[in-house]
């Protein structure tokens, strides 16, 4: 009996554990809380334009996250399989790292045209930009359906 209830106090402690981790992670969070961090001595102006290139790049990018997204799950997918086809492994490896590196190119010059703007902007690893699927600026590696620590690389495997 006793032992039953332990156990029942240890669950309810890690819940409410959890429950205070979560809201202190997104505490924090707010408009461009995650994309970069900028001085606080910008003028309205320069906020705009940051503000707009910020959401400029999000649209220019939203398609390559989701094919990203759709290579990774097809990937992860022929991965499954009791016998994965390797060519279409392959295939599906070479698109991700294609489609990473146009990602990538956008990025720099996102950074570059931000730090016009405001040459102290420094590129944040926030909350925001990495919440979503995949491996970004954002929780880490092993957060989420991300590639964390799997056999395609983001972290050490056991």
């Amino acid at each position: 009996m006793k032992k039953h209830l332990f156990s029942r106090m240890v669950v309810v402690g890690a819940v409410v554990m959890l429950m205070g981790f979560g809201v202190n992670a997104f505490a924090g969070m707010g408009p461009g809380s995650g994309m970069g961090a900028a001085s606080a001595n910008l003028t309205d102006d320069q906020i705009k334009q940051m503000n707009s290139e910020r959401n400029e790049f999000q649209t220019a990018t939203q398609g390559i996250h989701q094919q990203l997204n759709e290579k990774r799950q097809a990937l992860n997918t022929e991965l499954t399989k009791q016998t994965p086809d390797a060519a279409t492994a392959a295939s599906l490896q070479k698109d991700i790292s294609d489609l990473q590196a146009q990602f990538d190119q956008k990025r720099l010059t996102h950074i570059l045209k931000m730090k016009k703007i405001d040459p102290n902007f420094t590129e944040g690893r926030g909350m925001g930009h990495g919440m979503g699927p995949g491996m970004g600026p954002g929780m880490g590696p092993g957060m989420g359906p991300g590639m964390g620590n799997s056999p395609f690389g983001g972290g050490k495997t056991n």
